[in-house]
């Protein structure tokens, strides 16, 4: 996890099999940088492999719902497998919140584009 303060987005890069236990170990590594808080993040899985099941993604989605302490105001994920780009878009759904808009990619650049504009949320 770091901070791109030419991009002003949090960029997170998640390599091999990943499980829940590392989805929750990446929300406290953003949690931890206060100076984070209301960046955008984007979360580059292209290297890895989700070692999860759909109720672990209702799950993940739900801890950070109720410990999150400042949602961010977009949350993109670049994936490079489709079983991950599905179980990601499952995520969207169950991470849903006001606060914060989040979409999956399957193009870097892209995300990154999409991350650095403003949000359309109210």
């Amino acid at each position: 996890m770091q901070l791109d303060p030419e991009l002003g987005i949090i960029m997170g890069v998640g390599t091999g099999d990943l499980t829940i236990a590392d989805a929750r170990a990446g929300a406290a590594a953003v949690w931890a940088k206060t100076e984070w808080r209301g960046l955008p993040v984007l979360w580059d899985f292209r290297s890895a492999r989700f070692d999860v099941r759909s109720d672990d993604v209702r799950e993940i989605g739900k801890f950070i719902l109720e410990h999150q302490p400042a949602p961010p105001p977009r949350v993109a994920f670049v994936t490079g497998r489709d079983v991950d780009f599905g179980l990601a878009r499952m995520f969207e759904v169950h991470r849903e919140h006001p606060a914060t808009e989040v979409r999956v990619f399957r193009d870097y650049d892209e995300a990154i584009l999409w991350a650095r504009e403003k949000t359309s949320l109210a």
